[in-house]
C-alpha cells in the first residue's frame, strides 16, 4: 500500500517537531529547577541586587542578569528556562529579547563569524556593545513614549 504524497512529509515534521520539543524540555526545565533552587536559597535575590542598577538602565529588574548571562555564554533556550520564572511586563520581555537576539551565544557565534573574516575579539565586542545600545535605545524609547 502506498502512502499519499502528503503523509511522508507530515510525519517527517511531527518527528523533527517532537524531537526539537524534547531537546527543549531537556534545556528548559533542569534550567527552570536550578533557578528555583538557587530563588531558594536567596542566591538570586543576590545577584539581582547586585546587578539592579545596571539593569535599571535597561529598565529590567536585577534578575534579568540571569537571563542575558546566560544567552550570552550558554544558549537562548537556558535563558528561555530563566525567563519563564520572571515576572516581566511586556515592555521588559521585549527589551530582553532585543538584547538576547544581538548578543547570544557568543562563544559559538564569534567562531563562526571568524570564518568570514571578522576577528573574534571585534566580533564580540561588536555584538556585545550593539546590544547593550539596543536595550538602552529600546528602553529610552519606551520611556518617552509612555511605555508599552
Amino acid at each position: 500500500m502506498k502512502e499519499s504524497g502528503l503523509i511522508v512529509p507530515v510525519r517527517r515534521g511531527i518527528v523533527k517537531s517532537l524531537q526539537l520539543l524534547l531537546l527543549l524540555i531537556k534545556i528548559i526545565i533542569p534550567v527552570s529547577c536550578l533557578v528555583a533552587v538557587l530563588d531558594y536559597f536567596g542566591i538570586i535575590e543576590q545577584v539581582a541586587v547586585f546587578f539592579t542598577p545596571a539593569m535599571g538602565l535597561f529598565g529590567l529588574p536585577g534578575e534579568a542578569t540571569i537571563a542575558l548571562l546566560l544567552s550570552f555564554f550558554v544558549n537562548f533556550y537556558a535563558a528561555l528556562g530563566v525567563i519563564t520564572t520572571l515576572s516581566l511586563s511586556p515592555q521588559q520581555i521585549t527589551v530582553l529579547a532585543v538584547m538576547i537576539g544581538i548578543c547570544h551565544e557568543l562563544p559559538v557565534e564569534t567562531v563562526i563569524c571568524r570564518y568570514t573574516g571578522l576577528r573574534i575579539p571585534v566580533s564580540a565586542a561588536l555584538r556585545f556593545f550593539t546590544a547593550i545600545f539596543a536595550g538602552l535605545i529600546l528602553n529610552l524609547i519606551y520611556t518617552l513614549t509612555g511605555g508599552g
